[in-house]
């Protein structure tokens, strides 16, 4: 297996200490990709899908996010696809800690090249007319993206990142000054042959088995890679719903009070609030987009 490297310098963490996979290339045969100009981007994976079949990123959920991107659009529906490999390099690393290498550094590329526990998934596939399609893992509307903001511009300029912030953040959002961080935005949701419309709090998605410090807030019963969950505008119980959840209790009807999920094969939407795919804000030019899952992908561990 022949591995392709790609390390951004300016993630959090790389850019204070370095890399930690970079000085271990040469012995594994690694071609190694420096993103310090993203524009350079198409090229470098243009260049690394000619000769690698593991793609291994050093960097943070951004970085994660774009090279990912770049390879599926890239690759297509025919191209055979590598196995990805994914290093904690920035702030937050969300992607990292749940399906990131396990050591990394000399004894973790030499690992994830003879991993028996390779994990099959797929990506978040965004699609939109006028725009290239865009994947990641975490998908979110509405509130998420108003705490994400709050996090980065109020937590990660005190030096409070990872964890810490996203935990800040939620704790705000569900204060007394939860207006202040997250607001009720219009959407209109086709899932699974139901259409919701009007105000909504948010929509999350994913494709993972989990999402920040373990939770998981999704119970749909369908088939479907894609799992999401929509919280109404005016939704009753805020908090002791999200309490809920968060300790595992899903056996429970919460669609009166204002709460959704459901696993789906894809959603579509009419949506022009906020929107973040891997703890990035991202541009959608029409308000109307599509959200599926890829085509199987391998990660290495």
């Amino acid at each position: 297996m022949t591995a392709s490297l790609f390390i951004n310098p300016h993630s959090e963490r790389v850019g204070k200490k370095g890399s930690r996979i970079a000085t271990y290339a040469t012995e594994h045969d690694a071609r190694v990709f420096d993103l310090a100009l993203f524009e350079t981007l198409p090229s470098q994976v243009e260049a690394a899908l000619e000769t690698s079949d593991l793609i291994v990123i050093e960097g943070g959920d951004g970085t994660v996010q774009s090279v990912m991107s770049e390879v599926m659009r890239q690759s297509g529906e025919d191209r055979a696809l590598p196995d990805f490999a994914i290093a904690s390099g920035g702030m937050t690393n969300q992607i990292a800690k749940i399906i990131g290498m396990k050591r990394v550094g000399r004894s973790g590329l030499k690992s994830i090249h003879q991993d028996p526990n390779a994990l099959e998934t797929r990506l978040l596939k965004l699609s939109c007319d006028g725009a290239p399609d865009q994947y990641g893992f975490l998908f979110s509307t509405g509130a998420l993206p108003m705490v994400t903001d709050y996090a980065k511009n109020e937590l990660h300029t005190r030096g409070i990142g990872g964890s810490a912030a996203v935990v800040g953040g939620l704790v705000k959002a569900v204060t007394a000054e939860r207006d202040s961080v997250m607001r009720e935005t219009d959407c209109t949701l086709r899932i699974n042959g139901e259409t919701l419309a009007g105000r909504h709090l948010g929509t999350v998605a994913t494709t993972l088995p989990s999402i920040t410090m373990g939770l998981d807030p999704f119970w749909g019963d369908e088939v479907g890679d894609l799992r999401l969950t929509y919280v109404q505008g005016g939704c009753s119980k805020l908090y002791r719903h999200i309490a809920e959840i968060w300790v595992g209790f899903k056996d429970k009807d919460r669609r009166p009070d204002g709460f959704h999920s459901w696993n789906a094969q894809d959603a579509e939407f009419d949506y022009s609030g906020p929107v973040m795919l891997d703890g990035e804000p991202i541009h959608v030019p029409s308000n109307q987009f599509r959200l599926s899952a890829s085509r199987p992908i391998i990660i290495r561990r």
